[in-house]
């Protein structure tokens, strides 16, 4: 449902759709609402007309927070990462060779020591 929510957001009735969500949502008493992978600009229509604050993860810069799962931050998950997803370090490969490295010291023990 979340990707299909998504898709709709991009063409015009579903990002009607979605800020009266929005709107219900804040009615409704949310605290805040995370807004994931939608277009900036319908992001910043969101943000500004609720009075909660909105948290992005991919939905542009004009949200009143950001978020991104640590995991992408580090590139701690091999493979490709959403197009949104800026990795700050490449973790898995870090932490590969790291681990290879260890184990071929237990095999030789070199560890403990």
């Amino acid at each position: 449902m979340e990707a299909a929510t998504r898709s709709r957001a991009s063409r015009g009735g579903g990002s009607l759709r979605l800020l009266e969500d929005a709107h219900k949502l804040q009615d409704a008493g949310c605290f805040s609402l995370v807004l994931e992978g939608i277009p900036a600009d319908l992001a910043a229509k969101v943000t500004e007309t609720l009075e909660i604050p909105t948290i992005g993860i991919g939905a542009g810069p004009h949200c009143s927070g950001q978020v991104l799962v640590i995991h992408d931050v580090l590139g701690l998950l091999p493979g490709s990462s959403p197009k949104f997803v800026r990795r700050y370090a490449e973790g898995f490969e870090d932490l590969r060779v790291a681990l290879a490295r260890w184990a071929e010291d237990v095999r030789s023990r070199r560890v403990p020591g």
